[in-house]
């Protein structure tokens, strides 16, 4: 485990599994460190529960477990459960491996990915990635890319999948959240069903309000690149900033049998949920970037912490 630690930001990373993020902190009452994002538990083995993930070299889903590049149909592993449908790739193939640290500092850290060094890779191109965490006393700054290592071209994308508390040391805390698109996809299974349009969620998230009482799985196109999350009653706010290319966000407000769960994913992301196939098919706007032999794709995040 890597530790980082500027003013009161505390990060902790995982180089063993997928070098995602276990946990994100500010020093709060009583010198207790209280989490941003949902912190995960001590010898966690699934990336699912991790407080923030890496997706590349795709975010999200691939339909059907296969996607068609170039006039060339190519079939993956299902990452869904066996009779679980519809049958689909998800979140990319990276996130449950481990990474090489290439160099690292007291508020800074660089890993690395390379697929060849792996026989098992989910993916029919070579590829390779790396990620940046820098730490400073204000703010948590990621710097993310995937490299096409093959000889061919490879369609790409990436994206974090981070999951951030509905509250912090207040109880009567009630998370507010901004996040200015200009279209939502229609989606079935998390799947897009047709073009992106206006839509009540896309109003509603123009304005700094309280997350939606329902549960909400929702992909936004034409993302602004800013965020913003706040915890009122603690007096502390978080504005994420994201390079233009990461035009989609994925809204995850999740809910169980006892109504909603004490977290929720905001997931700015290069791609639409499906954008190989999509790209294939013609539509315009999957965020899919077609990189050349040697080519990179690099996703850029800011994450300013504030008090008041």
């Amino acid at each position: 485990m890597i530790t980082l630690s500027s003013g009161p930001l505390r990060l902790a990373i995982d180089p063993a599994l997928g070098a995602g993020i276990s946990d994100f902190s500010i020093m709060g009452p009583s010198k207790y460190a209280y989490s941003l994002m949902r912190r995960a538990m001590a010898g966690e083995t699934s990336s699912s529960s991790l407080a923030c993930f890496s997706m590349v070299p795709y975010s999200n889903r691939i339909a059907g477990a296969k996607f068609a590049f170039g006039g060339v149909t190519h079939t993956l592993r299902p990452t869904s459960a066996p009779g679980v449908t519809p049958v689909v790739c998800q979140h990319g193939d990276v996130r449950n491996r481990p990474w090489t640290i290439l160099d690292r500092s007291p508020i800074s850290a660089r890993l690395g990915f390379r697929s060849r060094d792996f026989g098992d890779v989910n993916f029919p191109m070579a590829f390779s990635s790396v990620v940046r965490y820098e730490l400073r006393d204000d703010r948590l700054l990621i710097d993310l890319s995937v490299t096409n290592d093959d000889e061919q071209p490879m369609p790409a994308g990436c994206g974090l999948h981070p999951y951030f508390a509905r509250r912090l040391w207040r109880d009567d805390d009630v998370v507010t959240f901004r996040a200015p698109c200009a279209t939502r996809y229609p989606l079935k299974d998390g799947l897009p069903t047709g073009a992106p349009g206006p839509d009540q969620l896309v109003d509603h998230l123009r304005e700094d309000r309280p997350l939606p009482g329902a549960h909400v799985d929702a992909l936004l196109g034409g993302f602004s690149g800013e965020c913003r999350i706040a915890w009122p009653a603690s007096r502390v706010g978080l504005t994420m900033k994201c390079s233009p290319n990461l035009g989609h966000l994925v809204f995850f407000v999740p809910h169980g049998e006892g109504g909603p769960l004490p977290y929720f994913a905001v997931e700015p992301v290069t791609n639409a949920n499906d954008g190989f196939n999509l790209l294939e098919a013609g539509h315009p706007g999957t965020g899919v970037e077609v990189l050349g032999p040697g080519a990179t794709l690099t996703a850029c995040y800011s994450l300013a912490v504030e008090r008041w």
